[in-house]
Protein backbone atom coordinates (compact mmCIF):
# COMPACT_ATOMS: atom_id res chain seq x y z
CA UNK A 1 0.00 0.00 0.00
CA UNK A 2 1.52 3.28 -0.63
CA UNK A 3 1.04 6.50 0.36
CA UNK A 4 -1.94 7.65 -2.01
CA UNK A 5 -3.88 4.32 -1.12
CA UNK A 6 -3.34 4.90 2.63
CA UNK A 7 -4.73 8.33 1.77
CA UNK A 8 -7.43 7.34 -0.13
CA UNK A 9 -8.66 5.03 2.40
CA UNK A 10 -8.34 7.45 5.35
CA UNK A 11 -10.35 9.90 3.94
CA UNK A 12 -13.32 7.51 3.49
CA UNK A 13 -13.44 6.20 7.11
CA UNK A 14 -13.40 9.86 7.74
CA UNK A 15 -16.41 10.06 5.45
CA UNK A 16 -17.67 7.17 7.11
CA UNK A 17 -17.59 7.97 10.44
CA UNK A 18 -19.02 11.44 9.63
CA UNK A 19 -21.52 10.02 8.31
CA UNK A 20 -22.58 7.36 11.02
CA UNK A 21 -22.10 10.96 13.28
CA UNK A 22 -24.86 12.57 11.31
CA UNK A 23 -22.69 14.92 8.97
CA UNK A 24 -25.00 14.38 5.38
CA UNK A 25 -22.93 16.71 3.49
CA UNK A 26 -21.60 15.43 0.36
CA UNK A 27 -24.40 12.53 0.66
CA UNK A 28 -27.73 12.07 -1.16
CA UNK A 29 -30.11 12.92 1.50
CA UNK A 30 -33.82 12.52 -0.03
CA UNK A 31 -36.68 15.28 0.52
CA UNK A 32 -39.43 13.71 2.66
CA UNK A 33 -42.29 13.30 -0.48
CA UNK A 34 -45.74 14.01 0.52
CA UNK A 35 -47.17 11.13 -0.41
CA UNK A 36 -50.82 12.23 1.23
CA UNK A 37 -50.72 15.36 -1.86
CA UNK A 38 -49.81 12.55 -4.47
CA UNK A 39 -52.64 10.50 -3.36
CA UNK A 40 -55.17 13.32 -2.84
CA UNK A 41 -54.65 14.53 -6.49
CA UNK A 42 -55.49 11.15 -7.40
CA UNK A 43 -59.20 11.52 -5.86
CA UNK A 44 -58.39 8.25 -4.26
CA UNK A 45 -58.93 6.83 -0.83
CA UNK A 46 -56.12 5.51 1.30
CA UNK A 47 -56.64 1.78 0.31
CA UNK A 48 -58.10 2.39 -3.48
CA UNK A 49 -54.25 4.40 -3.78
CA UNK A 50 -52.40 0.88 -2.35
CA UNK A 51 -54.87 -1.56 -4.34
CA UNK A 52 -54.43 0.46 -7.29
CA UNK A 53 -50.75 0.72 -7.62
CA UNK A 54 -50.04 -2.66 -5.78
CA UNK A 55 -48.47 -1.06 -2.54
CA UNK A 56 -49.67 -2.51 0.81
CA UNK A 57 -52.15 -0.28 2.69
CA UNK A 58 -50.23 -0.13 5.77
CA UNK A 59 -47.09 1.32 3.81
CA UNK A 60 -49.27 4.02 2.34
CA UNK A 61 -50.59 4.69 6.00
CA UNK A 62 -46.95 5.01 7.51
CA UNK A 63 -45.67 6.92 4.40
CA UNK A 64 -48.95 9.66 5.03
CA UNK A 65 -47.69 9.76 8.70
CA UNK A 66 -44.57 10.07 8.22
CA UNK A 67 -43.56 7.32 10.28
CA UNK A 68 -41.45 6.10 7.44
CA UNK A 69 -40.24 7.57 4.29
CA UNK A 70 -40.56 5.81 0.34
CA UNK A 71 -37.27 3.88 -0.25
CA UNK A 72 -35.71 4.70 -3.85
CA UNK A 73 -37.65 2.08 -5.80
CA UNK A 74 -41.09 3.59 -4.36
CA UNK A 75 -40.13 7.24 -4.93
CA UNK A 76 -39.42 6.61 -8.61
CA UNK A 77 -43.08 4.77 -8.67
CA UNK A 78 -45.02 7.65 -6.63
CA UNK A 79 -43.08 10.28 -9.44
CA UNK A 80 -44.86 8.73 -11.76
CA UNK A 81 -47.65 7.87 -10.48
CA UNK A 82 -47.67 12.46 -9.36
CA UNK A 83 -47.00 12.94 -13.25
CA UNK A 84 -49.24 10.77 -14.70
CA UNK A 85 -51.94 8.44 -12.82
CA UNK A 86 -53.80 7.39 -15.37
CA UNK A 87 -51.17 6.03 -17.54
CA UNK A 88 -49.56 4.24 -14.25
CA UNK A 89 -52.36 2.74 -13.39
CA UNK A 90 -52.78 1.56 -16.65
CA UNK A 91 -49.25 0.00 -17.02
CA UNK A 92 -49.63 -1.43 -13.19
CA UNK A 93 -53.14 -3.35 -14.56
CA UNK A 94 -51.94 -4.44 -17.95
CA UNK A 95 -55.07 -2.56 -19.53
CA UNK A 96 -52.79 0.01 -21.82
CA UNK A 97 -54.13 0.15 -25.41
CA UNK A 98 -50.39 1.65 -26.01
Amino acid sequence: MDKDDFASLQRALDQAAGFMAGDRIGHLVHEPVDVKAIRARTHMSQAQFAQTYRLPLGTVKDWEQARRQPDAPARALLAIIDRDPVQARELLSGTNAG
